[in-house]
Protein backbone atom coordinates (compact mmCIF):
# COMPACT_ATOMS: atom_id res chain seq x y z
CA UNK A 1 0.00 0.00 0.00
CA UNK A 2 1.13 3.58 -0.79
CA UNK A 3 0.90 6.28 1.27
CA UNK A 4 -0.37 9.35 -0.95
CA UNK A 5 -0.93 12.71 0.75
CA UNK A 6 -3.43 14.96 -0.12
CA UNK A 7 -2.63 18.31 -2.32
CA UNK A 8 -4.40 21.04 -1.52
CA UNK A 9 -4.38 24.28 -4.03
CA UNK A 10 -4.10 27.35 -3.12
CA UNK A 11 -5.00 30.18 -5.27
CA UNK A 12 -1.86 32.49 -5.38
CA UNK A 13 -3.53 35.78 -4.55
CA UNK A 14 -5.06 34.33 -1.05
CA UNK A 15 -1.57 33.46 0.02
CA UNK A 16 -0.58 35.44 3.14
CA UNK A 17 2.34 38.04 2.12
CA UNK A 18 5.08 36.62 4.36
CA UNK A 19 4.72 33.33 2.25
CA UNK A 20 4.59 34.78 -1.16
CA UNK A 21 7.35 34.31 -3.37
CA UNK A 22 8.07 36.67 -7.06
CA UNK A 23 9.65 35.68 -9.76
CA UNK A 24 11.54 37.15 -12.73
CA UNK A 25 12.79 36.07 -15.62
CA UNK A 26 15.67 37.52 -16.91
CA UNK A 27 18.75 36.41 -19.12
CA UNK A 28 20.33 33.64 -16.54
CA UNK A 29 16.75 32.17 -15.77
CA UNK A 30 14.48 32.58 -13.07
CA UNK A 31 14.96 34.38 -9.74
CA UNK A 32 13.18 35.51 -6.62
CA UNK A 33 12.99 39.05 -6.01
CA UNK A 34 11.25 41.18 -3.59
CA UNK A 35 9.08 43.94 -5.07
CA UNK A 36 9.19 47.46 -4.36
CA UNK A 37 5.75 48.01 -3.92
CA UNK A 38 4.00 46.58 -0.46
CA UNK A 39 0.43 44.76 -1.23
CA UNK A 40 -1.36 47.58 0.74
CA UNK A 41 0.23 50.23 -2.28
CA UNK A 42 3.04 51.83 -0.20
CA UNK A 43 6.81 51.86 -1.39
CA UNK A 44 8.75 49.56 -0.19
CA UNK A 45 11.98 51.82 0.85
CA UNK A 46 14.58 49.06 2.21
CA UNK A 47 14.49 47.45 -1.30
CA UNK A 48 14.55 50.54 -2.86
CA UNK A 49 17.98 51.74 -1.36
CA UNK A 50 19.40 48.47 -0.51
CA UNK A 51 18.41 46.02 -3.29
CA UNK A 52 16.62 43.77 -0.93
CA UNK A 53 18.36 41.59 2.50
CA UNK A 54 20.56 39.56 -0.26
CA UNK A 55 22.09 42.70 -1.79
CA UNK A 56 22.58 44.52 1.16
CA UNK A 57 25.32 41.79 2.81
CA UNK A 58 27.29 42.37 -0.95
CA UNK A 59 26.93 46.04 -0.24
CA UNK A 60 28.02 46.05 2.98
CA UNK A 61 31.19 43.18 1.90
CA UNK A 62 31.75 45.79 -0.50
CA UNK A 63 32.08 48.93 1.37
CA UNK A 64 34.00 46.87 4.25
CA UNK A 65 36.53 46.18 1.30
CA UNK A 66 36.94 49.70 -0.21
CA UNK A 67 37.02 51.48 3.56
CA UNK A 68 39.90 49.08 4.05
CA UNK A 69 41.95 49.77 1.08
CA UNK A 70 41.52 53.90 1.72
CA UNK A 71 42.84 53.46 5.09
CA UNK A 72 45.82 50.99 4.47
CA UNK A 73 46.25 53.38 1.37
CA UNK A 74 45.93 56.37 3.54
CA UNK A 75 48.47 54.74 6.40
CA UNK A 76 51.11 53.98 3.24
CA UNK A 77 50.87 57.23 2.24
CA UNK A 78 51.12 58.83 6.16
CA UNK A 79 54.41 56.75 6.52
CA UNK A 80 55.71 57.73 2.93
CA UNK A 81 55.59 61.39 3.94
CA UNK A 82 57.32 60.82 7.18
CA UNK A 83 60.26 59.75 5.52
CA UNK A 84 60.35 61.88 2.82
CA UNK A 85 59.69 65.05 4.82
CA UNK A 86 62.94 63.90 6.93
CA UNK A 87 64.70 60.89 6.09
CA UNK A 88 67.44 61.21 8.90
CA UNK A 89 64.87 62.18 11.40
CA UNK A 90 63.26 58.73 10.65
CA UNK A 91 66.55 56.71 10.89
CA UNK A 92 67.20 58.38 14.17
CA UNK A 93 63.67 57.56 15.12
CA UNK A 94 63.81 54.11 14.38
CA UNK A 95 67.41 53.66 15.95
CA UNK A 96 65.54 55.03 19.65
CA UNK A 97 62.94 52.29 18.98
CA UNK A 98 65.66 49.96 18.68
CA UNK A 99 63.93 49.33 15.18
CA UNK A 100 65.38 48.20 11.91
CA UNK A 101 64.06 48.35 8.62
CA UNK A 102 66.37 45.99 6.40
CA UNK A 103 66.03 45.56 2.36
CA UNK A 104 65.60 41.88 1.49
CA UNK A 105 68.14 41.82 -1.27
CA UNK A 106 68.21 37.74 -1.70
CA UNK A 107 68.27 36.47 -5.39
CA UNK A 108 69.12 39.93 -6.70
CA UNK A 109 72.79 39.69 -8.18
CA UNK A 110 74.40 43.32 -7.43
CA UNK A 111 77.92 42.64 -8.98
CA UNK A 112 76.22 42.59 -12.28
Amino acid sequence: MENKKEVSWIEASELPESEKVYLKKDFLGWRVIEPWKNENGSTNWFVILTGGKRNLLILIFILLIVAGFYFGVHQLIESYQAIASSPCDFCNTCKQLGTSIKLNLTGINLNA
